[in-house]
């Protein structure tokens, strides 16, 4: 089951003796286990009941020894096995177990990547109820970051949800840290607007990276000069700035890629992942580039990063000289070799 089902799951009360807990998403791993001890046990007995195991250093005759003790004040024990893809040591032991589990013991074996070929987890998944704790896609991103906001009172507009996904990226354990300071400072229940997002992660920087994203695809070299300028004083890193560029010509070119094709704004919009209210200045922005200037404005991108991590210029002066090269015009603006990795099928 998912991550989704497996929390309807707990809700419910309903427990199997054995669950095989996998994926790659370590806070919706670190989420079912708080579950787990939340729903299997009572809060008065919860010390008397709960067990943790590591399976670099397991004892599997311990394991069963504990997984076989009577629940002290409550209905069920709870024992859990982290890094169980670790386990080396009398594996038939914790197989015999499997066979003839205790139905007053609840055990979790987690492993982000187990190799299901192996005896042991080949028996957790025909025994016991598996549960995946896949990462979210970049699509599913901002729908979670809405509904965690949700969760804790706090209601984010669709320009602070997408600037939580651009700036943190999917480290949801920032995320949530992130929208758990948004809750001390929303007391009044009012929407929390970009501005408040910016203020709070930026560290109060006057200025954000948007503006100086907008200012570029303007074209508007004076005002992206002193934004960049901006930005970097008050400690804005640099390769940021530069990968949040590069970011917009993706989608640029994706959308750039549709229009060309006779579809329509709102068509391609559908595509584009940012919020509906700032598809029109984005678009506004896409009638003033060329197919051809945008690979050239990947290629530069992609110049500057090599010169950024090669350390030889410093970094205001390669980004300065980027910004020069993608705002002034460029009346060879040809078509490079280059091809955007999204584009090679088509190209």
């Amino acid at each position: 089951m998912t991550y989704t089902e497996a929390v309807k799951h707990l809700e419910q009360a309903r427990f199997s003796p054995i669950y095989l807990l996998t994926g790659e998403e370590p806070f919706f791993i670190q989420q079912i286990l708080s579950r787990f001890r939340e729903k299997v046990l009572e809060e008065a007995s919860r010390d008397f009941n709960y067990d943790h195991f590591q399976g670099e250093s397991l004892d599997p005759h311990q394991v069963l020894m504990t997984a076989k003790t009577f629940p002290l004040f409550s209905a069920r024990r709870l024992v859990i096995i982290q890094n169980a893809d670790l386990i080396k040591d009398e594996r038939e032991t914790l197989l015999s177990y499997l066979e003839s589990p205790c139905d007053t013991t609840v055990l979790v074996f987690v492993a982000a990547k187990p190799d299901m070929r192996k005896k042991l987890f080949t028996a957790l998944k025909k025994k016991g109820t598996a549960i995946h704790c896949a990462p979210l896609s970049e699509q599913a991103l901002p729908g979670w970051i809405a509904q965690e906001g949700k969760r804790r009172g706090v209601s984010l507009s669709e320009e602070a949800t997408w600037y939580l996904k651009e700036r943190l990226g999917n480290d949801l354990f920032l995320i949530q840290q992130e929208i758990d300071k948004f809750s001390l400072h929303s007391s009044d229940k009012k929407e929390v607007s970009l501005e408040m997002v910016q203020q709070l992660i930026a560290g109060g920087r006057s200025h954000s990276i948007f503006e100086l994203v907008r200012a570029v695809g303007e074209k508007n070299l004076k005002r992206s000069l002193t934004l960049l300028s901006s930005l970097l004083e008050e400690g804005e890193h640099p390769l940021f700035i530069l990968t949040m560029l590069t970011r917009q010509w993706r989608l640029m070119a994706t959308a750039r890629e549709g229009i060309d094709a006779g579809k329509s704004e709102t068509a391609v919009g559908k595509k584009v992942p940012m919020p509906p209210s700032l598809l029109p200045a984005f678009f506004k922005q896409l009638r003033n580039w060329k197919e051809s200037e945008i690979r050239r404005a990947f290629d530069l991108s992609l110049a500057a990063d090599s010169q950024l991590k090669g350390g030889r210029q410093s970094a205001p002066q390669v980004l300065e000289m980027l910004l020069l090269d993608l705002c002034r015009p460029h009346p060879t603006s040809q078509r490079t070799g280059y091809t955007l990795p999204f584009l090679e099928s088509r190209s």
